[in-house]
């Protein structure tokens, strides 16, 4: 845009822009909805914090001009904010939408079928990404780590959550999937040949595998357990 005179010197600090953002002043001043009929996307990301941006005729455009089922994701928050509701995204594309907003929102129904409202939430990524490398004692957090545990959060998706659209695992603990891509983080940095300083987490990994690595991780977590606030003498309350 003409506001972006620097894309060529921002490719040094943002991997890939150029597949993301294109020097093209001939869109310029376009609303929305004529930019999404212009460049056909397949998937409309709400970082505005403008509720009600993203209109029914804006979702009906999108829906209209993408082959496959579009992405729509309003990720401002809080709740007013919002770019549109999930039962706007689904109702102004059929029930066609993949859906995942920053707000929560309930789950629709389209035609007799429940269609799951995600939230898009760090809860997933940050706990077990930061676990990984600092239990690991990584030193570094790269790149390839972070699309490596964004990897590995797919991994946890079953049969029921893409029957319901959902976009992250919902039936999946958290500390399930704080282990699961704290594992995949580690083992990351080890392919990448970053030395880890816990070398008790490298022997359990290069001994036993993931197993082991998963057990070694599910050791060091902490478990809110405490012991009783009020003494009893011994033998009453028995």
């Amino acid at each position: 845009s003409k506001a972006r005179s620097n894309l060529a010197e921002m490719e040094d600090l943002f991997y890939d822009l150029g597949s993301f953002a294109v020097d093209d002043p001939s869109m310029e001043g376009m609303s929305l909805q004529e930019t999404i009929k212009a460049v056909k996307p397949n998937i409309l990301i709400g970082l505005s914090g403008v509720g009600g941006l993203f209109t029914d005729e804006v979702l009906t455009t999108m829906n209209e001009n993408c082959a496959t089922p579009p992405v729509i994701f309003p990720l401002s928050n809080p709740t007013s904010r919002s770019e549109c509701t999930a039962e706007q995204a689904q109702r102004c594309t059929g029930g066609r939408a993949i859906f995942a907003s920053g707000s929560p929102f309930p789950h629709c129904e389209v035609d007799g079928k429940i269609l799951s409202s995600s939230q898009c939430n760090n809860r997933y990524i940050f706990p077990g990404l930061a676990l990984g490398a600092a239990l690991g004692q990584t030193g570094v957090v790269t790149n390839a780590m972070i699309n490596r545990a964004a990897e590995a959060l797919v991994e946890l998706i079953d049969e029921d959550d893409l029957t319901r659209r959902a976009t992250f695992p919902e039936k999946a603990d958290i500390r399930e999937i704080s282990c699961h891509l704290a594992c995949r983080t580690f083992e990351q940095a080890v392919e990448e040949g970053i030395k880890p300083a816990n070398k008790q987490m490298l022997e359990a990994y290069q001994h036993g595998g993931e197993e082991e690595l998963r057990e070694y991780i599910y050791s060091k977590m902490w478990y809110p357990d405490y012991r009783p606030l009020v003494y009893l003498p011994p033998g009453k309350g028995e």
